[in-house]
């Protein structure tokens, strides 16, 4: 009875798997960890406005070229990070990056996918162009969460991108985004909050508060 009962099970799970993933043109599609990210992203956009906090270690070779922590805030194409070594504000169409080793304020026009500080955009991005696999559940925090692998559909940069998701409500923990130049860039996510108030010139940089800094025009 208990063998019948041990491959009833094993049999059970075995479909189950099987009709969340299928094979078209000779890619696996894996609908479950479609599910997931879907979920992600359209969390993310209906908690704008929104803001976490947010600690990131870039790596080449397994060895940390640059860390830091800081806050991100947005509200649709616009966003703002505050960190450590600079600051990005962005209003939807320009972007100001401020570093402040160099007292220095780059300003640009917003690329499509170019802003890898632009979390609720990529994330998007990423849920229609890449193409998810869910690698196993595990533990993050003390909290229970989907790990997702992305890989791009196209030639691209970013030759894969993993996620960390909250099982309970689909909240963005963790991030690592995989360069082709062997570069790692790892966002870790914290003090979630959605709904939250702005303004306009929170996306905007504060030309009173760096009245120094040397800008540097690449419009």
């Amino acid at each position: 009875m208990k063998k019948f009962l041990f491959l009833f099970l094993f049999l059970a799970t075995a479909c189950c798997m099987v009709a969340q993933t299928e094979k078209k043109n000779g890619v696996v599609i894996d609908h479950g960890a479609q599910k997931i990210v879907d979920a992600l992203a359209k969390k993310l956009q209906n908690d704008l406005p929104l803001s976490f906090d947010v600690s990131y270690n870039i790596t080449q070779d397994n060895k940390s070229i640059e860390k830091g922590k800081g806050s991100f805030l947005s509200s649709g194409s616009k966003y703002r990070v505050v960190s450590d070594n600079f600051n990005d504000y962005c209003d939807g169409n320009t972007l100001w990056h401020y570093d402040k080793k160099n007292n220095e304020v780059e300003i640009s026009e917003i690329e499509e996918g170019k802003s890898m500080f632009n979390f609720v955009r990529i994330i998007n991005i990423y849920a229609k162009s890449y193409r998810p696999k869910l690698i196993r559940k595990d533990v993050l925090n003390k909290k229970q969460v989907n790990i997702i692998d992305l890989t791009p559909n196209k030639r691209s940069a970013v030759t894969k991108v993993r996620l960390w998701v909250a099982i309970s409500d689909n909240t963005l923990l963790q991030m690592q985004v995989n360069i082709n130049d062997g570069s790692k860039n790892t966002y870790t996510f914290s003090n979630y909050k959605s709904k939250v108030s702005t303004k306009q010139n929170d996306f905007a940089f504060p030309k009173s508060q760096f009245p120094n800094a040397k800008q540097v025009d690449l419009r």
